[in-house]
């Protein structure tokens, strides 16, 4: 068994050291988009866009369900969202709930029973100028 040389050491350490400074780097200037729409889809379609900014607080209803019959409320307050909590019925695990308050572009709120999905845009969302398959 061959022991590891100081060269291999030298190695390692650089290695972690460049993962450690992306991640200080990620968190620290949050992918450089400013957030100022949260876009909530519901069953893959786009049914509400907001814009925002740090002085909104408002709640926003959301329909969803066959027909939509039912209801979840989305918060928006000091720059951050959240979703209520739906019924125990609906949403028997309450993790979309449960997630608290988001505020970074690359998070999102999603109910996966119910198909919402509650997350950031920084430019307002158009009609689709390409499609991929």
């Amino acid at each position: 068994m061959k022991l590891l040389t100081l060269y291999d050491k030298i190695f390692i350490a650089m290695v972690l050291a460049l993962s450690l400074l992306g991640f200080y780097v990620n968190f620290t200037f949050d992918t450089g988009m400013e957030q100022r729409y949260i876009t909530i889809h519901v069953d893959n379609e786009l049914v509400m866009e907001v814009s925002f900014n740090e002085i909104t607080a408002q709640e926003i209803p959301i329909a969803f369900g066959p027909g939509n019959e039912y209801e979840a409320v989305v918060e928006i307050k000091d720059g951050k969202v959240r979703m209520l909590p739906i019924d125990d019925e609906l949403c028997p695990r309450g993790i979309c709930s449960h997630t608290g308050w988001i505020n970074r572009g690359y998070q999102s709120i999603v109910c996966v029973p119910n198909r919402i999905v509650v997350g950031f845009s920084d430019t307002r969302v158009e009609d689709v100028d390409a499609v991929t398959y």
